[in-house]
């Protein structure tokens, strides 16, 4: 700039010094005007100025003059007017000023957000308006949407004076349809085929109307995942030379092209241990997976690699750090790992500190925890407390951290700290089917409830659910409570009761209730067994029954007692108690009936429930359940009440099927009438389940059910029903889970149907 300045000066200095003839003598100047200011202040501008009015005229004094103005940055042309007047010179310096940008506005994206666009651009606000600048603008933008897969948007610039020496630029952006990726192809693919090398991504072609997306953020990890793959395989020199991205003919359309070198594949020669000195290095390498000979696996020596520092800090060393080191051998095509270990001190824990619980007590997060003050620090208590904390639903999130004390070099503190999330849940549904009909059920659940936090009712790990369920046919109400740790003692302690009501249709027209009540007693015996005893009291009551009825069903008429006592173990590893992607559940379970009332009856049920996930992103979840029961009469008792008998069908069971629908019926009538579900004594029910997340938000389903009820005489598995059906569940705002699915039958009975929706949905607050 300075270098233009001093040309432009000397070239004034030129035509100065060629200008009047009185110029050229000792000719003084008359005045000395500056024209052209707007927004610079005409004392700067003289303040700078040699050339004053009175002196004798110097034209250098005049090119040093334009000199000074150029070096204050504020104007772009200066041009020095000499006119004659009298005996004197009248000088005027007449200035163009920089055009400085007040304002830029960005319209019409919706895509990408304006700061995004606005670091796309070189004229920020503030800086010089440079007009030539404009088309170099307008296509930095159009790069940056077809980087983005809108090859169609349009851009339009706009300036406008709105002051003296300011412009406004407005950028209209027509964005246009962003284009879908319909081909994902490889060049120099051998190893892993290109359907393998498409799995590997997250950018996925388009498929019909879904799909197909272009995020130039998610190719660039997919391209990484691909190079780590690669490393799986041997191969740690590929490379991926290049990526062609081409747009069809119409904009609306992509074929991406990914260019690759694979590379030699290594194997591994030695592997080492260092730095060890609590294990050996026999102890150490029993614990990895890769050995010698084999193909280098990049992801497994990482693996190894972990395991080993997670035995050390679940050992104690608590900074113990395990670091894979790989030399190449590139001419022998094999490699050298060594794991260095730095095994750090033994910690003891001092302290466990509690923080982030507004609401929830301390003692109640303390059941959770593992860990003890005094005990040696162990990482997997750590996780295991922190997946009990999760399995309570009372946080959203349970993060840990470690404070080491400076004074104490053996001790740290352990901290948990929580964000508190809802505390309870509304559930509600809906349904109707020829069994119950028209209905609708509802719960309400406090998870986090204490009965003594008066008026909030929270904090104290106690459960209180309420469950309604009103229909044409059915009306169910119950109470229960528990209390995890009561009075301080390390039992739980709870109590349910309970009235339910079935009207039975058709020509027979009779009603079933079943009222009464239950306590429970519970205690924890491992970090992951707990055991239950519960106590029942049951009254049914079989009313309205006409006396042509079938035997079967009017042998159930007037009023009996059940009272049982249920002895129930629990094995649970789930990583989460609503949504789990990992671990099992499994429940075991005996009643005896006969302590006293009407009733005697044994039933031995097993419920069990498998989680595993497919992928490392815990995005494909594969879960199986199996339920198996059975149920005889025993003593003074020739039959077991229909309300203990089990069934199948339905939301719970195998879907697709009515309520009850499948196993042993009875016409109500001996010789006429509809078929009645009567229940039988052996159960046996498998759901297995595949759950896609497409967001956190939003999971798709497919299943595949099966199920069979048989009395003893008649067990044959293959009067066994299936099912199958897909379903969507999703997580709505301020609503909570709702789920949907569609069960079709695959071997129903003549009238058992072609299909049936099921619908559950809650509310968590």
């Amino acid at each position: 700039m300075k270098k233009l300045a001093f040309g432009l000066a000397l070239t004034l200095f030129a035509l100065v010094s060629s200008g009047p003839a009185l110029a050229q003598g000792e000719a003084n100047v008359g005045a000395v005007r500056i024209d052209g200011l707007e927004r610079v202040s005409e004392q700067l501008v003289r303040s700078k100025l040699e050339v004053q009015t009175g002196q004798v005229y110097n034209p250098r004094a005049v090119s040093r003059d334009i000199r000074r103005l150029y070096e204050l940055g504020f104007f772009t042309h200066i041009k020095a007017d000499v006119v004659e007047q009298g005996s004197a010179l009248n000088l005027t310096y007449i200035v163009t000023e920089k055009q400085v940008i007040e304002k830029v506005l960005i319209l019409g994206n919706k895509k990408i957000k304006d700061r995004r666009v606005l670091s796309a651009l070189s004229m920020r606000e503030g800086d010089p308006f440079i007009p030539e600048a404009y088309e170099e603008e307008r296509q930095a933008l159009l790069d940056l949407y077809e980087g983005k897969g809108f090859a169609n948007t349009t851009v339009d610039v706009v300036a406008e004076r709105v002051g003296p020496s300011r412009m406004r630029l407005t950028y209209s952006i027509n964005e246009g349809k962003k284009a879908k990726i319909r081909s994902i192809s490889f060049v120099g693919n051998d190893v892993l085929s290109g359907r393998k090398l498409r799995k590997l991504m997250a950018t996925k072609r388009a498929w019909w109307f879904l799909g197909g997306k272009y995020e130039e953020d998610k190719l660039e990890y997919d391209l990484q995942q691909i190079l780590d793959n690669y490393g799986d395989y041997g191969r740690l020199e590929a490379d991926i030379t290049r990526t062609d991205l081409l747009y069809t003919s119409n904009g609306r359309g992509m074929n991406l092209t990914v260019y690759l070198a694979e590379g030699p594949e290594y194997k591994l020669e030695n592997l080492d241990i260092e730095g060890n000195i609590v294990y050996d290095d026999d102890e150490l390498l029993d614990r990895v997976e890769v050995a010698a000979g084999e193909v280098h696996n990049k992801s497994q020596v990482e693996e190894d690699a972990t395991t080993l520092e997670e035995d050390y800090q679940d050992s104690g060393y608590v900074n113990a750090q395990v670091t894979p080191i790989v030399t190449l051998n590139r001419d022998a095509k094999t490699t050298r790992v060594t794991h260095k270990i730095a095994e750090g001190d033994l910690r003891y824990i001092r302290e466990i500190k509690i923080i982030g619980n507004e609401l929830t007590k301390d003692e109640v997060i303390r059941r959770r925890i593992a860990l003890e003050p005094g005990e040696r620090y162990d990482g997997s208590l750590l996780e295991l407390s922190k997946r009990a904390m999760r399995r309570t639903e009372y946080f959203d999130t349970v993060r840990s951290s470690l404070d080491f004390a400076d004074d104490e070099e053996l001790f740290t503190d352990v901290i948990f700290d929580v964000d508190e999330g809802k505390q309870g849940n509304f559930n509600f549904g809906a349904g109707f089917s020829t069994d119950e009909g028209l209905g609708g059920f509802s719960e309400l659940r406090l998870n986090n409830f204490d009965a003594t936090n008066w008026p909030n009712f929270t904090g104290g790990g106690q459960q209180l659910a309420l469950k309604l369920n009103i229909g044409n046919r059915r009306d169910q109400y119950s109470l229960s409570f528990t209390d995890p740790e009561i009075l301080g003692y390390p039992f739980a302690f709870g109590f349910d009761v309970f009235d339910d009501s079935y009207q039975v249709r058709g020509s027979s027209n009779y009603s079933e209730e079943r009222r009464g009540g239950q306590l429970r007693l519970g205690k924890t015996l491992s970090n992951y067994v707990n055991m239950r005893g519960t106590l029942r009291y049951e009254v049914n009551e079989t009313s309205g029954l006409p006396i042509f009825l079938n035997p079967i069903i009017r042998r159930q008429a007037g009023e009996s007692t059940t009272v049982s006592v249920q002895t129930e173990f629990e094995r649970n590893t789930l990583n989460a108690f609503r949504d789990p992607s990992r671990g099992s559940k499994h429940v075991l379970s005996l009643e005896l009936a006969g302590l006293g009332g009407d009733n005697e009856f044994y039933k031995l049920y097993l419920d069990s429930t498998w989680y595993k996930a497919l992928d490392k992103d815990e995005n494909w979840i594969l879960s199986y359940r199996s339920r198996e029961g059975y149920v005889a009469e025993y003593g003074g008792s020739d039959y077991v009440p229909l309300t203990d008998k089990f069934y199948a069908g339905g939301t719970a069971t195998v879907r697709g099927y009515e309520n009850r629908d499948i196993g042993p019926k009875a016409k109500q009538f001996i010789f006429f009438g509809s078929k009645f579900p009567i229940g039988g004594n052996i159960v046996w029910v498998n759901n297995l389940e595949l759950k896609y997340k497409i967001t956190e938000q939003l999971r798709v389903y497919s299943f595949i059910d099966a199920g069979g009820v048989w009395d003893d005489d008649d067990f044959d598995f293959g009067e066994m029903r299936y099912s199958a059906g897909i379903g969507i569940g999703m997580e709505v705002p301020r609503l909570g889970p709702i789920r949907v699915d569609y069960g079709f039958p695959l071997n129903p009975d003549e009238d058992q149907g072609s299909g049936r929706m099921h619908l559950i949905s809650g509310i968590r607050f």
